[in-house]
């Protein structure tokens, strides 16, 4: 019933390493304006999660199809853009989730994504890029924390796991769940936004998941031909060929050389930016193709 890690390693994201003394104007302001919700949003996160552990469920529970239903329209109301539903993956569990501080999820995940703004991402790696990524983070932790409640209103336990960290991989479980593929620079893409979104999950004590048929995606081939991402990423942090470990869990970014212009420019986003599935879309790419 409970998902422990089998040892995967994470990297902690550290918000007070963001170099944002420099900025002036409106970007200060809106900086100053994210952080704090931020925060706010994973310790709402971390309390939650503490309250929910004091207590675990013997069993695991049933919900109707009209619980799915209404999960997903409340979704949507909370400007969530994506979602989709998977088993949970021990393999992809971290050992330790730095920012929330959790230890065991329960077996199955709903899978969440927003969108990040197409003309902010499209500035990186400018400072407009940065605060966007922060954004949404503060947003979907938002509304993560709201969905989150509102499972547990209608009975069900329910584990909320913020968009910054957390304690699994989240874009593997986006493509458990259906959501898509995973590029070349190790970002979740999707039929409807490329790879500008940001992800998070929560874990449910509800089985089964609801069946939801998701479009599939297909970028293998093309990411292999592309590399612009490889070419243009500013500190080189993108592997040619990626490193698969023992478990099957795939590496594709040289985290060291990518972490310090992370912080520098508060999220970089060059990657984003420069593929194709953000800069004209999905089905213009697959189209070109043929």
């Amino acid at each position: 019933m409970l998902k422990k890690s089998k040892g995967l390693k994470s990297r902690l994201i550290e918000l007070t390493k963001f170099e944002i003394k420099d900025l002036e104007g409106p970007s200060s302001e809106k900086v100053k304006r994210i952080i704090p919700k931020v925060f706010n949003t994973v310790r709402k996160a971390i309390s939650t999660y503490k309250k929910e552990i004091k207590d675990l469920p013997e069993g695991v529970q049933s919900a109707p199809q009209e619980f799915w239903d209404e999960i997903m329209v409340q979704a949507k109301k909370l400007g969530i853009d994506l979602i989709g539903f998977a088993p949970i993956d021990e393999d992809f569990m971290f050992e330790n989730d730095h920012v929330g501080g959790i230890d065991v999820l329960y077996e199955n995940a709903i899978v969440l994504g927003m969108e990040m703004d197409y003309e902010a991402i499209d500035t990186a790696p400018e400072p407009p890029a940065g605060i966007e990524s922060l954004n949404i983070y503060a947003e979907l932790g938002e509304a993560t924390n709201k969905l989150t409640a509102f499972i547990r209103s209608k009975g069900y336990r329910a584990i909320g796991c913020h968009p910054l960290g957390g304690p699994i991989l989240y874009p593997a479980m986006a493509v458990k769940a259906g959501l898509g593929k995973i590029g070349r620079q190790g970002l979740l893409i999707t039929k409807k936004f490329g790879p500008r979104q940001r992800l998070s999950v929560i874990s449910v004590n509800i089985s089964p998941l609801p069946e939801v048929v998701q479009e599939p995606v297909d970028i293998e081939q093309y990411c292999k031909k592309c590399k612009r991402c490889l070419n243009l990423c500013p500190v080189s942090a993108i592997y040619d060929e990626p490193i698969v470990k023992e478990n099957g869990v795939v590496t594709r970014i040289d985290g060291e050389k990518c972490i310090e212009y992370f912080y520098k420019t508060m999220g970089c986003s060059v990657c984003i930016k420069e593929c194709p599935f953000h800069k004209i879309g999905y089905k213009a790419q697959f189209y070109a193709r043929l």
